[in-house]
């Protein structure tokens, strides 16, 4: 339940009360969707005002902290940074007791209106400009009786009676705003980790009925390619009675090796040698087929035993353990996860690298482009970090995460190196040098193009290339 009408023109009260005269730093677009969150500073205090839009918990309050930005701002934060930043609040009321907050700014006269209707499924946040119309809304117009379009002129909600309305839930002091931040963020906390365990559940459904089928499969090609040792038996057999068979023949009867009578079936449309070489040409390609078979089957049963552990621990699983459970499914499955993105309508934040696993239980975060390569070394890594680029050539970063005074082991440096050939210019060569050296003393120098840096202290590694230590990088466990 959102807060009450009573409920806001308390905060709204305090609001007023306590920040009329400061000045709004900042407009941030927190991780946490339907929100925004302002900056704002009064004489020897910070205070983060956070005005929430969710259907089930529509709010206004001060939080304690600065939350975590969106890797992109939402585009209504955009507009408030362009208008608001900067200016003096100037008052906050509450319009015709309703839930509905309006946050006046002034800079030399009036700047705009922030208009919040926290009205449950119809809440919204519009920038009202100087002249009264409406600048730009976090959401489109959700109202069915109002225009609240650009352009247009702001028209307040229906003035509805709350004189038999609800007492507050919290005490009005001055802990108000904390006990509803924590009532809430308990609340969201528990809604947020059910969606979650719902998503793992999808994941892992999906993921089981796919290895099922692939098992079902898998067997039903193993017992193809057990057919291997039989034709090439038969094809023996023809070898060894070639001036018996005439073209036309549809099978002929001879005996075989241990002194069995067998008949062995034949293509009547081509001649004895034809025959012969299409059973020896099937059964080596069926026997070439045969150890992948196995190794993929008793992953895919690996796999499959794996779900099925996953999905009896989802029900009880903690927040860290559910992220865990997702990790997981999605370093197999990375389809999966992009599937339930597009159903909860998010947009996955995009890293600069893809992740792999290495040696000594290190992972290497690889480059994915020379934009990419500068966030991930300039952004992402640490001072200590193990770095590594193909010497002389265009290719990835390579970045081993090692904690202070670690050293790499042989292993770990040398599949870092193949990761590094592998994703560059230098893709199958057998020998490549390859650079390494610590984060710390890389750098990049002003106006270079992007991916290019200088090192210092580096050294080199001459690499003749490894291709089962490549294959293991590259898939560790045999495809699906």
């Amino acid at each position: 339940m959102s807060l009450t009408a009573g409920e806001i023109g308390l905060v709204a009260k305090r609001w007023h009360d306590d920040l009329v005269g400061g000045i709004i730093r900042n407009a941030i677009s927190p991780v946490e969707p339907d929100r925004v969150v302002l900056e704002v500073r009064t004489p020897g205090c910070n205070h983060f005002l956070q005005i929430v839009t969710d259907q089930f918990s529509s709010r206004i309050g001060r939080i304690a902290d600065k939350p975590r930005s969106a890797p992109r701002p939402h585009p209504f934060v955009m507009l408030l940074r362009g208008h608001a930043i900067g200016a003096v609040i100037g008052a906050v009321r509450q319009i015709d007791d309703d839930r509905v907050v309006a946050i006046d700014f002034h800079a030399k006269g009036t700047v705009g209106t922030l208009i919040c209707e926290l009205t449950s499924r119809h809440g919204n946040m519009f920038w009202i400009d100087r002249g009264g119309l409406i600048a730009g809304s976090f959401y489109p117009n959700r109202s069915h009786k109002r225009v609240l379009v650009s352009g247009k002129p702001y028209v307040e909600p229906l003035r509805r009676d709350y004189a038999g309305a609800r007492p507050s839930r919290f005490e009005d002091d001055a802990d108000i705003e904390s006990r509803i931040e924590d009532f809430y963020s308990d609340r969201e906390s528990n809604a947020a980790l059910e969606k979650k365990r719902r998503a793992i559940t999808r994941m892992a459904r999906i993921a089981r009925r796919r290895l099922k089928r692939l098992v079902v499969n898998l067997e039903k090609d193993r017992t193809r390619a057990q057919e291997a040792e039989v034709l090439q038996n038969r094809a023996f057999l023809i070898q060894a009675n070639l001036g018996r068979v005439q073209r036309g023949d549809s099978q002929i009867e001879v005996t075989d090796f241990e002194g069995n009578n067998v008949v062995v079936p034949l293509d009547p449309s081509i001649d004895a040698v034809s025959n012969m070489e299409r059973l020896f040409k099937r059964s080596k390609r069926l026997g070439r087929a045969s150890p992948q078979i196995g190794e993929r089957h008793e992953a895919a049963t690996g796999w499959l035993a794996r779900i099925d552990l996953l999905v009896e621990r989802i029900s009880q699983g903690t927040e860290d353990l559910l992220d865990e459970m997702r990790q997981e499914l999605e370093k197999r499955f990375p389809d999966l996860a992009a599937r339930e993105a597009r159903r909860s309508d998010v947009t996955p934040e995009h890293l600069p690298y893809r992740t792999m696993d290495i040696a000594a239980g290190k992972i290497a975060r690889v480059g994915r482009s020379a934009a990419d390569n500068d966030t991930l070394t300039l952004k992402h890594a640490r001072p200590n970090d193990l770095w590594l680029h193909v010497r002389g050539r265009k290719g990835s970063h390579v970045v081993v995460p090692m904690g202070k005074g670690e050293d790499p082991t042989p292993d770990v440096l040398v599949d870092a190196a193949h990761l590094a050939v592998h994703f560059s210019q230098a893709k199958g060569e057998d020998d490549v040098e390859v650079t390494y050296t610590r984060r710390k003393y890389v750098r990049k120098p002003k106006g270079v193009a992007p991916g290019a840096v200088i090192m210092t202290r580096e050294k080199t590694l001459m690499l003749r290339l490894d291709e089962a230590r490549l294959k293991r990088l590259l898939d560790p466990i045999p495809a699906f």
